[in-house]
């Protein structure tokens, strides 16, 4: 989730948003209903994606998934 924290998205989780919000450099501007898969392919670069892909292969095959 720190892809996305990164880039300003807010969390309805209160362990990731008071985790985020610990942080000088967390700016939560964009809220997670707004944080569209449009939105995302607008901000993330490449790297981001490929990151993101990883991480939520690597959750799934491991039943990680466990944060919205």
């Amino acid at each position: 989730n720190e892809i996305y924290a990164r880039h300003g998205r807010r969390f309805n989780n209160a362990e990731l948003s008071a985790y985020f919000s610990s942080k000088s450099w967390y700016q939560p501007t964009v809220a997670g209903a707004d944080f569209t898969e449009e939105y995302a392919a607008s901000v993330f670069n490449e790297i981001e994606i490929a990151n993101i892909s990883t991480i939520v292969n690597y959750e799934n095959a491991h039943g990680l998934n466990d944060f919205e």
